[in-house]
């Protein structure tokens, strides 16, 4: 007897071609290299790479820092702080990186950097997978040199801008001399890098690296980026002076992290969500960056505590931090997932022992719910008042979140009180730790993929952490300012950048502390603010040809398609509408007290609109009316109206209804089936009626979501008149290209206009599928439009038609279509005449597959 109760949201979310073009085109954003340019050039900021002092117990040390590029003799060393660079077989690996001879921290200044660094590049022969944990490696290049002078030389960029600008061998006089070594292993893997003093020791003060770079290129010098990644960075920049201000040493406005999430959320998948983490602004000296699925803890047994921020150091890495989006190679992008929630309100049975609630979820993907009862309007959680209840949900599949309809205080929760609920499925979250970062300006997490790019909303709980004025927090210089800016806890979801807290020094809220932010890899809420209103308005509607007339309504579940009932109050204003259930049963749910009538319409109206009283699908009438089940007892007439009914702090149940057919139907129907064609991109429908009359034509409709947005797609003439059996036919051969669930239905017309509808049938049609490595685009970067395309992949080829499409930032071609390989290359020139310099996006779709290639026209 439940559901209708309040608001009702889906996600499917589609990642479309728009989404590969921003995605390729940010890749040029400032360089074609990979490092500190990535994170900006600006003279007034600071975004630097660490590398940890060899030490346990120093601030600075590995101890707390990790052992990001720390030499693998390092005591305790831990090959997971790696920082990896994937290499395909043949591709280049160029690279260069600057240090600092001194900087300031702490008020005292840090010597000691004017020595020479040996840089060496290493792989495990026995695993090709993303991280390889043998200690001792193979060398690949090994180079002993002078980082820290003044001006350019090789493996030394001169300045923020030739690191950014990349390897001069790809990129010209603008970029560096760049170190390299080429993957000659034959397979693709991983190679990392370790940077140690002349005898391979660790450089016992740390090390700060303020312009690098780690750029992949292949054969053709094309540069491969979203290869370069590490579980626990280690970063340098200044510390805060003034609480809330921005000053020179803070990170760079696009200081962040690309992190792919598998679609198992454990490591073991082999498609991604991908995340961008941005922390623009903030200031903290040493500060060490992670992703993963638990939170600062995994250990606690619950995944409320695992989240909590905590005092001290945490070291819970799990995910792969990049400063680019992953490469769709070997990170491509998972499927979107599915949700559905419902709030559901309903009073306790026996009646007048109050209410309660429940929020039933469908997803198709782990993840987990939080749901906040705010008692007070106020939109956040207040602890003594509000509730807070939430689950971890390890597999897909349909759950429910139960409310006893008691506040924190185990009272009753009365009917029309002001409530609201706040409900978010968070699948698998994807959170963000970070140690020992003083000043925060805001955090922002944005989706990448799949989906559009759009910021998410974000989460934290840091009710461990000791705040302004409380025993164990560090004091601000100026004491009495605010160091603990944002709410103690958001579960409820706050839009970025947001997540704030202030220092000027080394001090205030995360002094030595891991505060973590988290965001879901993808999720659904329902928001609401209401009164709490948990009075229902239920029955039934039957197939009763007796109705009134023997004193009873019943009978079986009416056959009639499109009913809704309509609750309409004194000043015959409609308060609700719901539709009849294919058992004949109806259910209103949060029914204010009143004085109403039910009545039985085909239309459905918003509440507030007048009532457009009873109506009928064509050649059905009403027999009457009843409230309750007792033979002769509350009837009410033909009417289709049934009232007039009175809440007070009551349900209604069994206010039944009875239907019977009229006259001559105009179509018998007998079939209906809906089935895609095998190997085609087609569904082809067929249809039967056994008897006809009066019958014009037939419309055939279809709809992504089964439910609204039909669209007409065809048409079929009826034979018009007849008693014998006949059977129609007809082929959908324009499926959208984003594939997925589609619905279709008949609208049968008859000769004067009126129609009525079939059932509904499903029929799944796969999605275009986006491949890699099938064409290749010749020369590259091309002068003039003599480009060329390449089959490389004649398995995924085998002949037919071809479409292009030629796409940048500000434009993009018609589609064209040829019919062979002999018609593809004059085609490509002539869309490509339309396009002048700089990068385009060329778009090749055959049968239901499409890649993308990457071109530079000069």
């Amino acid at each position: 007897m439940k559901k209708h109760a309040t608001r009702k949201f889906k996600l499917q979310l589609l990642f479309h071609v728009i989404t590969v073009i921003l995605l390729a085109v940010q890749v040029d954003h400032n360089s074609f290299a990979e490092g500190s340019g990535d994170w900006g050039t600006a003279p007034d900021r600071r975004s630097w790479l660490w590398i940890p002092a060899n030490s346990s117990n120093d601030n600075g040390g590995y101890g707390s820092r990790g052992y990001m590029m720390m030499p693998s003799k390092t005591n305790n060393y831990n090959a997971a702080h790696r920082m990896f660079v994937y290499v395909k077989p043949g591709e280049k690996v160029y690279w260069g990186f600057r240090n600092e001879e001194e900087f300031d921290f702490l008020g005292w200044n840090y010597y000691n950097n004017y020595s020479d660094i040996r840089v060496k590049w290493f792989y495990d022969d026995t695993d090709t997978g993303f991280f390889p944990d043998k200690r001792y490696g193979i060398e690949v290049d090994n180079e002993y040199y002078d980082a820290h002078s003044n001006g350019g030389r090789r493996g030394r960029p001169a300045n923020a801008q030739a690191a950014a600008n990349g390897p001069s061998d790809l990129v010209g006089a603008t970029g560096y001399e760049a170190y390299s070594f080429t993957n000659t292993t034959e397979e693709a893997r991983a190679f990392w890098v370790e940077i140690s003093r002349t005898n391979g020791d660790p450089i016992r003060d740390g090390l700060p690296i303020s312009f690098w770079d780690v750029t992949v290129a292949n054969d053709a010098g094309e540069v491969q980026p979203g290869r370069l990644y590490c579980k626990y960075w280690s970063i340098l920049n200044g510390l805060p002076r003034e609480a809330g201000e921005v000053n020179d040493r803070a990170f760079h406005y696009d200081f962040g992290f690309y992190v792919p999430v598998d679609d198992t959320f454990g490591g073991t998948g082999d498609t991604y969500f991908v995340k961008h983490a941005q922390f623009p602004n903030s200031n903290g000296g040493f500060v060490n960056f992670f992703a993963n699925q638990d939170g600062p803890r995994n250990n606690t047994g619950s995944h409320v505590e695992n989240r909590k921020s905590i005092e001290g150091v945490s070291s819970n890495y799990q995910y792969p931090l990049f400063l680019n989006d992953p490469d769709l190679e070997f990170w491509p992008t998972t499927v979107e997932p599915t949700a559905n929630l419902d709030i559901t309100y309903e009073e306790r049975d026996p009646t007048g022992n109050g209410g309660h609630a429940w929020v039933d979820i469908d997803i198709s993907l782990p993840g987990i719910v939080d749901v906040l009862i705010d008692l007070n309007g106020n939109g956040t959680y207040d602890a003594g008042t509000d509730l807070i209840m939430s689950e971890k949900y390890d597999a897909s599949g349909e759950y429910t979140i139960y409310w006893d309809g008691k506040d924190a205080n185990d009272n009753v929760v009365t009917s029309g009180s002001p409530i609201g609920v706040f409900a978010a499925v968070i699948f698998s979250p994807v959170h963000f730790p970070v140690y020992d970062m003083e000043q925060s300006l805001g955090i922002t997490i944005t989706n990448v993929r799949p989906g559009d790019p759009e910021d998410n909303t974000i989460y934290w709980d840091d009710s461990l952490i000791p705040r302004d004025g409380e025993s164990g927090f560090e004091e601000l210089d100026d004491w009495w300012k605010t160091s603990a800016v944002s709410l103690p806890v958001n579960v409820t979801g706050e839009a970025g950048d947001s997540h704030i807290w202030h220092a000027d020094g080394n001090n205030g809220f995360s002094e030595t502390n891991t505060i973590n932010t988290w965001a879901a890899s993808y999720y659904a809420e329902v928001n609401e603010d209401d009164e709490y209103r948990y009075l229902t308005f239920q029955g039934n509607v039957y197939d009763d040809d007796d109705g009134v007339e023997d004193g009873l309504i019943h009978g079986q579940p009416t056959a009639a398609e499109g009913l809704y009932v309509l609750i309409v109050d004194e000043n015959n204003e409609v308060v609700a509408t719901v539709p009849v259930a294919a058992d004949g049963k109806y259910c209103v749910d949060r029914v204010p007290d009143g004085t109403y009538n039910a009545i039985l319409s085909t239309v459905t109206v918003i509440p507030g609109e007048q009532s457009p009283g009873p109506i009928l699908p064509e050649d059905w009438e009403n027999t009457g009316a009843q409230l309750g089940t007792e033979q002769d007892q509350n009837l009410y007439e033909p009417s289709g109206v049934l009232g007039e009914l009175i809440l007070n702090n009551t349900s209604v149940r069994d206010a039944n209804f009875g239907l019977r057919i009229m006259g001559i139907l105009p179509v018998v129907w007998q079939d209906f089936d809906a089935k895609k064609v095998t190997g085609e991109r087609k569904v082809k429908l067929q249809w039967s009626v056994s008897k006809e009359w009066e019958n014009s034509h037939y419309e055939i409709e279809r709809s992504k979501n089964g439910s609204s947005d039909f669209q007409k797609i065809g048409e079929i003439a009826a034979v018009g008149w007849t008693d014998e059996l006949t059977q129609y036919q007809f082929t959908d051969e324009e499926i959208p290209l984003s594939g997925g669930q589609f619905y279709y239905r008949l609208k049968q017309v008859n000769l004067d206009n009126s129609f009525s509808y079939s059932s509904l049938r499903q029929v799944t049609v796969p999605k275009v599928i986006y491949t890699t490595g099938v064409w290749r685009a010749f020369p590259n970067p091309v002068k003039g439009h003599e480009l060329k395309l390449e089959l490389l992949d004649d398995s995924t080829y085998q002949g037919g038609k071809i479409s292009l499409r030629v796409i940048n930032a500000l434009n993009k071609s018609a589609g064209t279509t040829v019919e062979s390989l002999d018609q593809l290359n004059p085609r490509v020139a002539q869309v490509l005449q339309f396009f002048g310099k700089g990068l385009v996006i060329l778009e090749v779709r055959w049968e239901n597959k499409v890649q993308y290639l990457k071109v530079l026209l000069e």
